[in-house]
């Protein structure tokens, strides 16, 4: 009798499996690590004036960093090499040069082999037509693999989130925000969180406050900036005395504006330092316009690595946080 339950148990298993997999196909989970590359193409396709310029994109630096960083660090497999174990790798750019092909392109694919995973296949009649392709698609394929990296992380938020943190967020601002449980609670107010992970390599972290919207100079850097100096200086103190935590103004900063989950929001990039202080880092900032409430919200997150140069990924996940924000 057991043996009939266990029997039926598997049977019912075997076919519940085969079902989902008659509808959707088994795919494993994408493998390496985060900001990995994989380039399919061979020898003299890569060493072309159009394989060169594939590879100068993608290892175009990745902005607002003290050291320079790659978007990705890639590395190129002829196809012959391309073997199943390489199809379960995160992104992947598969170039194809035929003479006999219709139609060039670029097509995006999410989880063709993998999941969760990124790739662009890129298909020319010979060399110049895979330069042409990336000269006219490079700002679409970068957007596209970043999305990717940020999706993942905003996927493992909401995950495992830290019930505490999202729970502070919302009573204190009233918008919801997926922080992961890899954070703690530094510090709140009634105005002001502080929420950060330490770890051997330094720490990371994030600070969410709000002002009030004042008309369209709010969301211009410089007062954005002066915003971010005076809240941080009363907030953040550093290690010693009198020292405080502020924005690093001999570094350019990077300035832009988007719309994110239908907000009106400006980002910044730059760098931070400790007044009378040596710390220091990147930090990105994002300030959401809560146009309901006449305000701006601000999610402002940092990374502080002094023995490792390999900070961009920590930058990433601070801006994936950002983009899970939403006004309730």
């Amino acid at each position: 009798m057991k043996y009939s339950k266990y029997y039926l148990l598997t049977l019912v298993l075997m076919l519940s499996f085969a079902c989902k997999d008659k509808s959707t196909g088994y795919k494993p989970n994408v493998g390496g690590k985060a900001g990995e590359m994989l380039v399919v193409m061979d020898d003299k396709i890569k060493k072309s004036p159009g394989g060169e310029e594939l590879q100068s994109l993608l290892r175009e630096t990745y902005l607002g960093l003290p050291q320079a960083e790659p978007h990705f660090k890639m590395s190129v497999a002829p196809h012959r090499s391309f073997t199943n174990f390489m199809k379960t790798i995160r992104n992947v750019v598969y170039v194809n040069i035929a003479s006999d092909v219709n139609e060039e392109s670029v097509k995006y694919y999410k989880d063709r082999w993998a999941r969760p995973q990124a790739v662009v296949g890129i298909t020319a009649k010979d060399t110049a037509g895979l330069k042409k392709l990336v000269d006219e698609h490079q700002m679409k394929i970068l957007s596209f693999f970043n999305k990717a990296e940020r999706d993942r992380y905003i996927a493992s938020y909401k995950k495992f989130p830290s019930d505490e943190l999202v729970k502070g967020v919302d009573s204190t601002f009233n918008v919801r925000l997926s922080v992961p449980a890899s954070l703690s609670n530094n510090k709140s107010t009634a105005s002001f969180i502080w929420m950060n992970e330490a770890a051997e390599w330094g720490f990371q972290g994030m600070f969410v406050y709000e002002f009030p919207y004042i008309g369209e100079g709010t969301f211009s850097k410089e007062y954005l900036l002066n915003k971010r100096d005076s809240i941080l200086h009363k907030n953040v103190p550093g290690p010693s005395e009198g020292s405080f935590m502020t924005t690093e103004h001999q570094f350019p900063v990077i300035y832009k504006q988007a719309t994110i989950n239908g907000n009106d929001v400006v980002e910044i990039r730059g760098l931070w330092k400790v007044q009378n202080d040596l710390m220091g880092g990147p930090f990105i900032l994002q300030a959401h316009h809560d146009k309901k409430n006449n305000r701006v919200v601000i999610t402002d997150g940092f990374v502080y690595s002094p023995e490792k140069p390999d900070k961009r990924d920590k930058v990433r996940q601070m801006e994936a946080l950002m983009y899970t924000l939403k006004f309730q």
